[in-house]
């Protein structure tokens, strides 16, 4: 039976009311929320676990290394107030099965809006540069977003134009990840190629405002065949491309979130997570 709501101190957390709420505010297009709200299991399948999304974006994800899928519980699951994080050692990661068009948000030669994030606990001292949700073959041929942080903890968002080899990054100018605490991070992105508008935040905070840096004539992500990660950087990463740490609460969305919608959903995630 899947869980409803436990007791906190002197009242209790109505689960999934709470996430009710997250969908609310990240919308209905194109998006992918993963509650983990199954807990452990002997199984690699996470499909019991995903009551939000729309058709295979809410039905085909799994636990996944190197070698191929792993049961959940390698995956050293730990229950927060009914939803469970992972932990993501080497290079265990949640992964689509298979490519999907509802995590692409570009066809070569226009974007459209969306955004991206979760709660990390970075389990290391900052130096190694980590992927918290991509679409992006970490072998370079196949590259779409990629929103990580950096070997200073700053997060980073890279939107790529295969076709042309181009790119655009932001990144945050001051603030930093600590590692050793949960923390929500998020990326947006108005979906305007030109003059893109990215924008980060670390617990409903923004610490990047709207500008990218542009490498080459960037015109557009391109469609390509390569599933969407959350915790490596795509389905082959190696461990240095690997989150160290936990992972909860990982979404995809296809609208660029508000500062407003960030703020809603960092304080739903602190409920959910007990913080």
């Amino acid at each position: 039976m899947p869980i409803v709501s436990l007791s906190q101190g002197n009242g209790a957390i109505n689960t999934y009311a709470l996430l009710d709420q997250m969908v609310t505010v990240l919308g209905t297009t194109n998006m992918t929320l993963i509650p983990l709200d199954g807990g452990g299991s002997s199984s690699a399948t996470l499909n019991g676990t995903l009551p939000y999304g729309a058709g295979a974006l809410a039905a085909a994800y799994g636990i996944r290394n190197d070698a191929g899928a792993v049961a959940v519980n390698a995956a050293r699951p730990q229950e927060h107030n009914g939803i469970w994080s992972i932990g993501n050692v080497t290079t265990i990661k949640i992964t689509c099965s298979a490519d999907n068009a509802g995590h692409t948000f570009g066809n070569g030669t226009v974007d459209v809006p969306f955004s991206c994030g979760a709660w990390i606990y970075v389990g290391e001292a900052l130096g190694t540069a980590r992927s918290i949700v991509a679409k992006y073959d970490s072998v370079g041929v196949a590259r779409e977003y990629d929103f990580r942080f950096g070997t200073d903890g700053k997060l980073v968002m890279e939107l790529y134009d295969e076709d042309s080899d181009t790119s655009e990054i932001a990144t945050s100018a001051g603030t930093a990840l600590t590692p050793f605490i949960w923390q929500f991070c998020v990326a947006t992105y108005d979906g305007t190629e030109a003059t893109p508008a990215i924008n980060l935040y670390i617990n409903g905070a923004s610490v990047h405002d709207g500008t990218s840096v542009e490498t080459g004539a960037y015109v557009s992500m391109d469609d390509s065949a390569i599933p969407v990660t959350f915790g490596a950087r795509g389905p082959a990463a190696t461990a240095a491309q690997s989150l160290q740490g936990r992972l909860a609460l990982p979404f995809v969305t296809g609208k660029a979130l508000t500062a407003a919608n960030v703020t809603t959903l960092y304080g739903i995630g602190r409920t959910l997570l007990g913080l």
